[in-house]
């Protein structure tokens, strides 16, 4: 069963068919429309959005526009609110979710349908982490559904947030549209797009996404100083808001080694493929993770990929994934990885 098909049944045995006409189905936060190959979002309604003749109609939400779902539930009860996410980073954030919670309350309290995904178990900067953890552990316990995106995340979410496990239902990560373009054509594109000097014979690992510190960007950073200059570490995406301490140690690090290439941009959706395509393997080192959307990507691309043995990656089914356990292992696996034309060599 697929992505959608699981999507649908969660929501068809949340709703029978006793209800008649559509149901609304408000999502948050806002599904983001520009960016169809690449926001998690918009890939993982695409076929409700796309086929308007179906049961669901898909609205997402900005948090001013929560009122919305609170009105509509007292109308008609032909209401879903499927809720990802929901953390406090910094104090602007936190000055929102009164308004969330009051919201969220009220629709409960009118007796509104809650799903609510959960991506991580914590925050990945761990601000706020007693308060986000009774305002998760709250929701939880709202919510009618709480979906997760792999089975070995049912019984540590559960456990975490003291709900039964018969609360919980598996939904599949979208898959990410992939483009097929030669390695030789990917690396002369990068090489002229960003000024590198990339050669056909590099091993190319590539480190995707934004620039983060619980992706420990550094400590393979610190690794490649010691690995031969062929072996290429390129580091691609944009630093994320409060992360410029982690990116100046990053910098700081690669500094005057040619085998570390730093690109700290946002990436257009139609440079993806040749990044991904240009790489001999995809390399993840996250402190703590649930789900990755940057594996799923690596993934939808085949790419060789090198990721700690942690949340649901443990699940994963995959000749083209190797999982570590330390950062030992990791090394080891960096500095033994040959790609596919140096074995045919």
């Amino acid at each position: 069963m697929g992505t959608h098909e699981q999507l649908l049944k969660l929501y068809n045995d949340l709703l029978p068919d006793s209800h008649d006409g559509k149901v609304m189905l408000y999502v948050v936060p806002l599904i983001r429309y520009n960016y169809k190959k690449s926001d998690y979002l918009y890939l993982l309604y695409r076929d409700l959005i796309e086929n308007k003749g179906d049961r669901y109609k898909v609205k997402s939400l900005s948090v001013w526009q929560h009122y919305i779902f609170v009105l509509k539930s007292l109308v008609t009860k032909s209401v879903i609110l499927h809720y990802h996410w929901l953390e406090c980073t910094d104090f602007k954030s936190l000055s929102g979710m009164i308004y969330k919670l009051i919201s969220i309350f009220l629709f409960k309290a009118i007796g509104g349908t809650l799903v609510w995904t959960v991506h991580n178990k914590v925050p990945h900067d761990k601000k706020f982490r007693k308060l986000n953890y009774k305002i998760q552990s709250w929701m939880a316990s709202k919510a009618n559904i709480i979906h997760v995106h792999c089975k070995s995340a049912v019984d540590e979410i559960s456990l975490y947030y003291n709900q039964p496990a018969s609360k919980f239902r598996v939904v599949d990560h979208p898959s990410f549209p992939s483009k097929n373009v030669s390695r030789e054509l990917s690396i002369e594109r990068l090489n002229y797009k960003r000024d590198l000097f990339l050669e056909p014979d590099d091993s190319i690992f590539l480190m995707f996404g934004n620039i983060s510190s619980y992706k420990q960007i550094e400590k393979v950073c610190e690794i490649f100083t010691d690995l031969p200059p062929k072996k290429k570490l390129l580091i691609v995406g944009p630093v994320k808001k409060g992360q410029m301490s982690n990116f100046n140690t990053i910098k700081k690090i690669a500094k005057n080694r040619e085998n570390i290439l730093l690109i700290p941009y946002f990436i257009p959706e139609d440079m993806v493929p040749f990044y991904m395509n240009a790489a001999d393997c995809v390399v993840f080192n996250y402190r703590q993770i649930l789900t990755s959307g940057g594996v799923e990507l690596a993934r939808s691309f085949n790419r060789p990929i090198i990721a700690p043995n942690n949340g649901c990656l443990r699940d994963i089914n995959d000749e083209h994934v190797t999982l570590f356990e330390n950062q030992d292992q990791l090394r080891e696996l960096l500095v033994t990885f040959e790609s596919e034309s140096q074995q045919d060599a």
